[in-house]
C-alpha cells in the first residue's frame, strides 16, 4: 500500500482507525465532519484563485466569495456531512470560512509575493527500510509550491484550525518536513527551501526550516512509523486507542470502545413483548429461540469454513493475494503462528514448568499465542531456550479473510 502522512499519523492516533480506513474499509456511511468539510471548501477556492492567477485574471473579492458560496452549497448535504458541536449549524462554518478568504485576499492582493509552481501538487517518496529490505512508497499533496525567488522554493500549507500554532510547534511538524525530502531531489539546484504554514483564522504565517542532519532523522523516523504498520498487519493486531478525539471519528458506530455509546443514542427504546407473559412461557421460548440460533450458526459457519478452505486453495493455485467479487473484494493473508498445547492436558503442565524454572512466571501467569509469536519474531529468546521450548509449541500457517469495499 501507499503510505501518506495523514495515514500514518492516524495509526499513531488509534490503530483501530487506520485498521478501518486503510486496510477493511466497511460498507458504512462515513459523514465528513464540518470543520473539515469547511477547510477543504477554502482550500479549493484558494486553489481556483491562483490557477486564475496564473492566466493572469485576479479574481476580485466578490467572484471569489461567489465561487466559494457556488461550491459550499453544491457540495453540503445532511448525508455527506455532519455537525459534532453542539448548537452549530451549517452556516456557521460557511461563514466561517467566508471570513477566512476575506481576510486572505486583503492580507495578500495582488498575491504577487511568488511565483506559483504547483497547486495540490501530488510528491511521491521512497524510503527503504534495511531492516525488513523493503521499500515504502509515500504519497503527499502540497497547497501550493511557490518559487519565491531563483534559490528559494516555499512548501506552503493552509491551515482552516481555530487556533494557531506556535512557532515551537511548526518547528516539530512532521507533514510540511516530509513533503521537503521529495522537493530537495526534485530541484537540487536550489539553496533554500521554506515551510510555510498560513493559518487562516488567526491571519498569521508562521515559517519554520529544516538541516539535512534534521530530514535525515525524519526519514528514519518515517520508516520506523511504517514498520510498526507493518508489523501490525502481519500480527492483525490495531487495538483501539480512545482519545478526545473519538467523537470526530467516522467509524465510532462500529468501534467496540464507541458504538454502545451511539447506539445508546440513536437507537429507539423496543417494547418488550415478553414483559408480561410467566416464566415457564419465557424459559421455553428462549430454549426455542438459542437451539434455533445454534443449529442456523452450525450450518452457516461449516458452509464459510468450506469456502474459505476453497478460497485458500483458489488464491495458492492462482499466487493471487487479492480475489475481486461483485461488490466487495477480498484480501488473502497468510501469517506465521504457533499452536500451544490444551489447557489442563499433561503437555501444558510440562511447558508452564519450564517456564517457571526459566524464571518467566510472567508467561506462566498468561499463556498466550500472541505473546509468544511476538517473542519468536523479535528474536527474545536465545538460540538453546528456542529449541527446547521447540517441543511444547507447533509452528503452523494460518490465513486470514477481508472483505472490502471496490
Amino acid at each position: 500500500m501507499r503510505y501518506s502522512h495523514s495515514s500514518i499519523e492516524t495509526f499513531k492516533t488509534c490503530p483501530l482507525q487506520f485498521k478501518y480506513n486503510y486496510i477493511e474499509k466497511p460498507d458504512i456511511k462515513k459523514k465528513q465532519n464540518a470543520e473539515a468539510f469547511m477547510g477543504s471548501m477554502v482550500h479549493d477556492t484558494l486553489e481556483k484563485l491562483y490557477k486564475d492567477l496564473k492566466y493572469n485574471k485576479l479574481n476580485t473579492i466578490e467572484e471569489v466569495l461567489e465561487y466559494y458560496n457556488s461550491l459550499f452549497k453544491e457540495s453540503y448535504s445532511e448525508e455527506k456531512v455532519e455537525i459534532i458541536r453542539d448548537g452549530f449549524v451549517i452556516e456557521n462554518y460557511r461563514e466561517t470560512g467566508e471570513k477566512y478568504l476575506i481576510n486572505y485576499y486583503n492580507q495578500y492582493k495582488p498575491f504577487d509575493q511568488a511565483k506559483t509552481l504547483g497547486l495540490e501538487q501530488e510528491i511521491t517518496i521512497s524510503f527503504y527500510d534495511s531492516v525488513k529490505d523493503k521499500t515504502y512508497n509515500l504519497v503527499g499533496y502540497i497547497d501550493k509550491l511557490a518559487l519565491i525567488s531563483k534559490d528559494h522554493i516555499e512548501i506552503g500549507d493552509y491551515k482552516t484550525n481555530a487556533q494557531a500554532k506556535t512557532q515551537e510547534e511548526v518547528d516539530k511538524d512532521r507533514q510540511l518536513a516530509i513533503y521537503m525530502i521529495a522537493i530537495k531531489k526534485l530541484y537540487p539546484f536550489v539553496k533554500e527551501i521554506s515551510l510555510s504554514w498560513y493559518f487562516l483564522s488567526a491571519g498569521i504565517k508562521q515559517t519554520s526550516y529544516r538541516t539535512d542532519e534534521q530530514l535525515s532523522l525524519l526519514e528514519k523516523e518515517v520508516i520506523e512509523n511504517i514498520r510498526d504498520i507493518e508489523d501490525a498487519k502481519e500480527k492483525d493486531y490495531f487495538p483501539a486507542k480512545p482519545s478526545a478525539l473519538c467523537d470526530w471519528c467516522s467509524f465510532r458506530t462500529i468501534c467496540p470502545l464507541k458504538k454502545h455509546d451511539f447506539l445508546d443514542k440513536q437507537e429507539p427504546v423496543l417494547e418488550n413483548k415478553y414483559l408480561k407473559e410467566k416464566g415457564v412461557t419465557l424459559v421455553d421460548k428462549y430454549q426455542e429461540l438459542s437451539e434455533k440460533k445454534l443449529e442456523i450458526t452450525k450450518d452457516i459457519d461449516k458452509e464459510l469454513a468450506l469456502l474459505k478452505e476453497a478460497i485458500i486453495n483458489y488464491s495458492k493455485e492462482n499466487n493471487l493475494e487479492k480475489l475481486f467479487g461483485t461488490n466487495k473484494n477480498m484480501l488473502v493473508k497468510e501469517y506465521d503462528s504457533i499452536k500451544l498445547p490444551l489447557k489442563n492436558t499433561d503437555k501444558r503442565k510440562d511447558l508452564e514448568t519450564f517456564l517457571k524454572d526459566n524464571n518467566f512466571l510472567d508467561l506462566v501467569s498468561d499463556i498466550s499465542i500472541y505473546k509468544f509469536s511476538d517473542l519468536f519474531k523479535s528474536n527474545f529468546f536465545s538460540k538453546d531456550f528456542e529449541d527446547k521450548i521447540k517441543e511444547y509449541i507447533t509452528r503452523e500457517k494460518i490465513h486470514r479473510l477481508y472483505l472490502n469495499k471496490k
